[in-house]
């Protein structure tokens, strides 16, 4: 059995907070009606969808205000039950964020979420924005989908018990701030954005509700273990530095042994290739791999020559590392070529001439080949 305390008076901060997000659920669900609008709607009047989202927001602020200062004026003179209007609020808001979080999760279930229409597939990664990157890598993987939405599902329900909102909150807040940047930095939707941002403000509100029982759990700590002597206090304070400080120094270490060029670094068009001291066409990649038309320098990453104008394709290409000493203009580039009976490493000696930084001429010897490379900068 559990009892009921009489819920403090509370500052009107806080209750414009609480109004302001049971007014931002009320709208927010019933403008999910809007997406049982045809087609034709969105197409006319789809451009002024981020001045409804202000619209929307403006009306919350301006009603909760007013709301506010009646319930604080009325509460002054113990006119008002607060605790009553405090649990109808905070219900609204836990019952909303369920709602909404939890239809989120059924869309990545049921594949209305998450899918890549089959032309975006055979578009170049370079010409994919945020959201068609974020959609295909998310979608590769269902199993990863149904994991996250069952977190979002679970969490809903979690939500819709007093008992176990804090549970339910401090589950669902990672997943909602990890998707808010996501959103954010991938620029998907506005809509989502804006829905991102309000439900984690929903959950965060939730989690302050409950700081007294965060601090006790996590700050406020009893020790039940014997202390750990080690003579001077400045030893267990520089053990504690010190796997910080070790994991800095291996990738700083990493760094500095793996110089990354950036001299060459970007994607390189073969305008023109001469090879024993014959032209080849410009046609010849269609039925000789080795007629490169693309070259790719990407520091550390390693360097590629391809064949293909239009996308680069590991099976067709030769791939390797390679070194450049940029005063002498030397270039050491060692290839795998795994189209030999037996995989060995090519190595490709040359000179580089006429370097701008927008071309450069690329002269050696591969493959007991001399190649002949006039080379142009690309975006």
């Amino acid at each position: 059995m559990t009892s009921s305390l009489a819920y403090p008076r509370t500052h009107w901060f806080f209750k414009f907070c609480e109004s302001t997000l049971a007014a931002i659920a009320i709208l927010n669900v019933l403008a999910m009606s809007l997406e049982f609008l045809p087609q034709s709607f969105w197409e006319s009047y789809g451009t002024y969808f981020e001045y409804f989202l202000s619209g929307m927001i403006v009306l919350a602020l301006t009603s909760s205000a007013a709301y506010v200062w009646f319930w604080h004026r009325r509460e002054a003179t113990g006119q008002v039950h607060s605790g009553l209007r405090h649990a109808w609020l905070q219900g609204i808001i836990r019952y909303w964020l369920a709602f909404e979080i939890s239809t989120y999760g059924f869309a990545k279930i049921l594949r209305t979420q998450f899918e890549t229409p089959s032309y975006r597939l055979d578009m170049p990664v370079g010409d994919l924005n945020g959201f068609a990157l974020t959609w295909y890598y998310y979608g590769y993987s269902y199993t990863l989908a149904v994991i996250i939405a069952l977190f979002q599902i679970g969490g809903s329900i979690l939500l819709l018990y007093r008992r176990t909102t804090l549970l339910g909150v401090m589950i669902l807040l990672p997943v909602m701030v990890n998707i808010v940047m996501i959103n954010l930095f991938f620029s998907i939707a506005p809509g989502a954005f804006f829905n991102s941002v309000i439900f984690t403000l929903g959950l965060t509100f939730l989690l302050l509700l409950d700081v007294d029982k965060l601090k006790r759990a996590f700050w406020d700590l009893v020790d039940r273990l014997p202390p750990v002597t080690l003579g001077q206090s400045w030893v267990k304070h520089g053990l504690r530095v010190l796997p910080i400080a070790l994991a800095f120094a291996m990738i700083q270490y990493f760094v500095v042994t793996n110089k990354n060029d950036k001299v060459l670094a970007g994607t390189w068009k073969v305008e023109q290739l001469i090879r024993n001291g014959q032209v080849v066409p410009a046609t010849a990649w269609l039925t000789d791999t080795t007629a490169w038309n693309r070259v790719y320098f990407a520091g550390w990453q390693g360097c590629a020559f391809s064949p293909n104008p239009y996308r680069y394709r590991p099976a067709e290409s030769l791939r390797g590392g390679y070194e450049f000493d940029s005063l002498k203009n030397k270039l050491r580039i060692v290839v795998d070529n795994q189209k030999a009976k037996k995989p060995t490493k090519d190595t490709l000696w040359a000179t580089l001439s006429e370097r701008t930084s927008k071309s450069m001429r690329l002269r050696g010897i591969f493959n007991r080949d001399t190649v002949d490379m006039r080379l142009a900068r690309l975006k």
